[in-house]
């Protein structure tokens, strides 16, 4: 918008000094300055008739001619030494494909987790200035944490919506508030209020691959009807695909942004069978023969320079050699449907590029390809079936998890590898996902443009996810604005590539970057890097640890890449000016306060669902409900209460929450009603009515009260008569699942709790309501 059209009005100092004094609620508007524009005027002629007057159209919004369209591949979970593109064993031809067509970003950098990062790339900022210092299911009431990116924060997407680009958001959104996960919004915080025309996905941190919870736009879609062959990946380029040919029809000279985010390689890993047949016995080496390996093909593809030295293994996690016949066959066939699930997704991938190529869209569209973190260890050092467990702080035994190596990364499984395989997915770097050393933020990064990146090749300037923003604005001629739908913007951190594209020697731009996530934090400048591993063990989330334990280290990383020498001892003042400088870093990016704590379920749920603790559901009415926005009932005794009408042959879910990783169901299967509870895959209990269902009214009520810690007893009741009591354990401490489970009530979307059933299973009868009441919690 021309400067001239603008009218910056700030609020005066007084009144923001009186606002903040008050103690009240307040909505985003009334803290945030803005700004108008004023109407051009009409540059026709009106007069008292139409003969007398002459028309004129608003002019159309066009982005500057030759403006590239933008394809972002984030990729989850996908550490530095992972695809082959970058020396790493699992096969990705397509990511090699598109780097002989650009340019590979080796000292390119990530947040150390999924959220922070996407916060970044989205809008430019550091993710602490965007207010998502952390993962939004733990938000905190500060400015860095409350993962509510402001409106002084505009994604590139909406710039780009504004000056005339299509925009679709394709797969992972993990970054809404909790408190605004359902479906009759406020959708500020969906893709279709950060500037997404289009979006279908899931809003989780994991997602199925078979039985997935999809949305489109801002409705529910639910789940693939069992049989249909269904892998989210497929889906997703299938999506891709079809709005490239959709926009190349209807309106091809509109340049588009597209968003592509897989749940590859992030858990469960899930893979079509043909791929898990694919990589059989391939990883039997173990991983310390991977690494080195890896770090021999990473020399010479120049990836890494000629002198690095590879990252110790930490101490908690063994040598191949020193592992049982059982470990070994269990760890390989982990590693195995990783690499299954990123190789089947390199391939949907393929399909997008011969899309563009056939679409004529492929020389002028700019792909970056990235990765949100390193490789993740928060499977713990034997790796678990399933990950819920870990999220609550629960250890899967060793032995659990062998008795499902057979279905391991299909549709039956949720599975995560061991953390050893995290450290050679990571290779040459210390550590992981998470962490604030390489391992955990220096990630692969693909760029290419064939119309506007003429030098191929390796590019080693430092960069960081919050530069692909202004990156993409530079190319496209179009400056970033002072003021997006009313309200001034805050600067972009980011400092655009271009300048490397075409000058591979040419110095980095970027000197500083600071790091933190959940106590561990870092600070580059100038080639050297302090850091601290405040949280050693991803995978132990209830562990504490002092931050008077924590112990900075320093590293040259200019001759040292894998931090493997530190030098803090030796190089005391020079600590001491990085610490200070990361004090500096952290003050202006709204860092502070740090906090360490995982488990913030109950806060979460606090933030939700306030004071409440009696819920009432009106059918017909919410279906689909995210697990963070329904009552907070783990942890307290509680009662559940189903109204509903029944005739005889009727049957299906009453309520369902959660699936194959935990959760439970009310459903009426054979004439009878049923409660099955899964607790985190480790523990089933069921309760069944030994009489038939009476035809009629039915209330069905579970009275469930706390006699231990995370364990009860269960009372199911029909029509005031008890049908059955159980004594079980309720481990879930916050969510069932990753996020992509729902709380459902007459159906079942997603994958089930239970072997009873196949989903939906919706009832076939009426329900009237659901109430929920739920003690208050223990002061």
């Amino acid at each position: 918008m021309p400067a001239k059209r603008l009218l910056l009005i700030a609020l005066l100092a007084s009144a923001a000094m009186a606002h903040a004094a008050t103690p009240s609620v307040q909505t985003a508007a009334s803290s945030e300055p803005f700004c108008t524009a004023a109407d051009a005027p009409f540059a026709g002629k009106i007069g008292p008739d139409v003969a007398s007057s002459k028309e004129n159209w608003p002019a159309e919004i066009k982005p500057p001619a030759g403006a590239p369209n933008v394809v972002i591949w984030l990729m989850d979970d996908v550490g530095f030494g992972l695809s082959s593109a970058f020396g790493g064993l699992v096969e990705t031809p397509n990511l090699e494909r598109l780097a002989a067509s650009g340019v590979r970003y080796t000292n390119f950098h990530s947040t150390p987790l999924c959220s922070p990062s996407r916060a970044a790339l989205l809008t430019g900022r550091n993710a602490h200035g965007a207010h998502m210092g952390a993962h939004a299911n733990t938000a905190m009431g500060y400015p860095g944490y409350d993962a509510e990116v402001p409106a002084s924060v505009a994604t590139t997407a909406r710039v780009l919506r504004d000056r005339g680009y299509g925009t679709i958001a394709l797969g992972k959104w993990d970054h809404i508030p909790p408190r605004y996960l359902k479906p009759t919004g406020p959708y500020t915080y969906w893709p279709s209020g950060q500037g997404f025309e289009h979006n279908y996905g899931f809003f989780a941190y994991e997602s199925d691959h078979f039985a997935p919870t999809l949305w489109q736009g801002n409705a529910l879609l639910g789940s693939p009807k069992p049989g249909q062959n269904y892998y989210l990946t497929r889906d997703l380029a299938d999506r891709a695909i079809d709005y490239v040919d959709q926009l190349s029809s209807v309106d091809p000279e509109r340049p588009f942004y597209m968003y592509w985010a897989t749940g590859a390689v992030h858990s469960p890993h899930q893979a079509s069978q043909a791929w898990l047949d694919h990589y059989r016995g391939k990883f039997d080496m173990g991983w310390d023969k991977y690494r080195t390996t890896v770090l021999a093909r990473q020399k010479a593809m120049k990836v890494v320079p000629a002198g690095t030295r590879i990252a110790p293994m930490q101490a908690e996690l063994p040598a191949w050699n020193t592992l049982s016949a059982d470990q070994k066959r269990l760890y390989s066939r982990q590693m195995e449907a990783l690499a299954a699930q990123l190789s089947e997704a390199d391939a949907e991938f393929g399909r997008i590029l011969d899309g563009l190529e056939r679409a004529g869209k492929l020389d002028n569209t700019m792909i970056f390809v990235t990765s949100d973190n390193g490789a993740s260890a928060e499977g713990g050092p034997d790796g678990t079936f399933n990950m819920t467990p870990v999220a609550s702080g629960v250890k899967v035994p060793f032995e659990t998890s062998l008795k499902h190596i057979d279905d391991w990364g299909g549709p039956k499984s949720a599975p995560h590898y061991s953390a050893g395989w995290a450290v050679a997915a990571n290779t040459p770097f210390r550590y992981f996902k998470q962490a604030a050393h390489d391992g955990g933020i220096r990630v692969p990064m693909i760029v290419s443009w064939p119309k506007g990146i003429k030098e191929r090749g390796v590019r080693t300037q430092y960069g960081h996810l919050i530069d692909v923003a202004p990156t993409i604005l530079e190319a496209a001629g179009i400056s970033a604005p002072d003021c997006v739908g009313g309200v001034p913007q805050k600067p972009i951190d980011g400092i655009a590539l271009n300048y490397s594209f075409d000058n591979p020697s040419a110095p980095a731009r970027r000197v500083t970057q600071y790091y933190e996530l959940w106590g561990n934090r870092g600070i580059y400048h100038d080639g050297w890097k302090a850091v601290v591993l405040h949280k050693a063990r991803a995978w132990d989330i209830l562990r504490p640890v002092p931050f008077s334990e924590d112990r900075w280290e320093l590293y040259d990383l200019r001759n040292d890449p894998g931090e493997t020498t530190n030098l803090a001892a030796k190089e005391p003042e020079r600590l001491k000016q990085m610490q200070t400088l990361f004090d500096k870093e952290a003050r202006t990016h709204q860092v502070y306060p740090i906090d360490d704590n995982l488990v913030r379920g109950a806060r979460v749920a606090a933030a939700v669902n306030g004071s409440r603790t009696d819920f009432t559901y009106l059918m017909p009415g919410p279906i689909g409900l995210s697990d963070r926005t329904m009552p907070a009932i783990n942890g307290r005794s509680y009662t559940i209460r189903i109204v509903f009408d029944a005739k005889k042959g009727d049957q299906g879910v009453l309520m369902a929450v959660g699936g194959l990783e935990a959760g439970f169901s009310f459903y009426v299967k054979d004439g009878r009603v049923h409660y099955d509870y899964n607790d985190l895959g480790l523990g089933r209990f069921a309760i069944a009515d030994a009489q038939a269902l009476p035809e009629g009214p039915v209330t069905v009520e579970l009275h469930y009260q706390l006699n231990g810690p995370l364990q009860g007893e269960a009372v199911l009741s029909v029509n005031g008569r008890e049908a059955g009591r159980q004594q079980m354990t309720q481990r879930v401490r916050s969510g069932y699942s990753g996020g992509g489970e729902l709380f459902n009530i007459g159906t079942d979307m997603g994958s089930a709790p239970t072997s009873a059933y196949d989903p939906p299973f919706s009832f076939t009868g009426r329900i009237d309501r659901v109430t929920v009441n739920v003690e208050k919690p223990a002061p």
